[in-house]
């Protein structure tokens, strides 16, 4: 199952994606209309369906972390696709523009550092030493959609988009350990964490505010969950940067796996129900400047495109 958010005149709307084409099936909507096919009168449906199935990903995670209602909702749906029952009520253009970040508003975002070896070895070199756990938290104001654009401070000379796996957490998370931790994992999405490199090294090598600026957290399409991504360690990761390949790597050259992340995080936090963590990225990215577009891929997780603007 996949959940993009769609912005619209009233409000984002969390939309099942990848089930019409060219097309987005409203939750809510659908909700509704499951409802009132049942005989329920549409006010009582709207009312239904602002308590069931109500607000972004986290609110939704929160209130079911299995996304049981959801997913119900989903099978329903599939099962209309074609049938006329899913009216203009229900349905969204997916217009790339008008796509949000899928993961909403998530309390925290923690972002690994150096979770992949910085280059390839040649053939028959030895493989580097692996790296030990390390990370930092983004600001939750980062997050943008996927096809926003990524805004160059002027502060910066050096803004280094990095694709990355993100993972999504569903129930609320404290001390797992590395044989249960798959079982908090929601779904997943793509991330560019994106920093400036020259600002972290002017606020003595801190991380905070150097990945935290507007649209350094751009993410999407859409949200997956995990049961349509069988082996998260087995995922390309690409990233063009003017149709130029920047980053050609692979989730299984991660020094530490999703468990040992999670049971390693969560031994200092609680996470909650949306919360992101963002597994770190592959070797090749570099530096980029307005006017260049950048776009990131996750096998399985689609496509994100972003064009560099400075932000003045």
């Amino acid at each position: 199952m996949k959940i993009a958010s769609r912005r619209t005149p009233f409000g984002d709307r969390l939309c099942f994606a990848d089930v019409v084409p060219h097309q987005l099936i409203d939750i809510q909507a659908a909700f509704v209309r499951r409802a009132q096919l049942d005989g329920v009168h549409r006010e009582d449906a709207l009312a239904r369906a602002r308590l069931a199935v109500s607000g972004d990903l986290p609110a939704l995670l929160q209130a079911d972390p299995d996304l049981t209602t959801v997913r119900r909702l989903f099978d329903w749906t599939v099962g209309q696709t074609g049938s006329g029952v899913l009216d203009e009520d229900c349905l969204w253009s997916d217009d790339p523009a008008r796509l949000g970040p899928p993961i909403g508003s998530p309390r925290t975002i923690w972002c690994m550092l150096a979770n992949y070896p910085r280059r390839r070895p040649g053939p028959g070199a030895e493989a580097p030493p692996r790296r030990g756990l390390q990370g930092c938290l983004k600001a939750p104001g980062a997050v943008a959609g996927p096809y926003d654009d990524l805004r160059h401070p002027t502060i910066s000379e050096q803004v280094d988009p990095e694709m990355e796996l993100a993972v999504v957490i569903g129930p609320r998370s404290r001390y797992l350990t590395e044989g249960d931790a798959m079982r908090a994992v929601a779904g997943y999405v793509g991330l560019c964490d994106i920093g400036s490199r020259d600002v972290s090294e002017r606020d003595n090598n801190r991380m905070d505010r150097a990945k935290g600026f507007d649209t350094y957290g751009i993410c999407g399409p859409w949200f997956v969950t995990a049961d349509e991504i069988p082996d998260p360690h087995a995922l390309g990761i690409h990233q063009w940067v003017n149709g130029e390949v920047r980053q050609d790597g692979s989730t299984a050259e991660m020094y530490h796996s999703i468990p040992e992340q999670l049971s390693w995080l969560t031994a200092a936090l609680t996470l909650a129900p949306g919360d992101v963590l963002s597994t770190g990225t592959p070797a090749g990215h570099g530096a980029v400047q307005p006017g260049d577009v950048v776009r990131g891929e996750i096998e399985g997780l689609g496509v994100i495109e972003n064009k560099v603007v400075l932000d003045d």
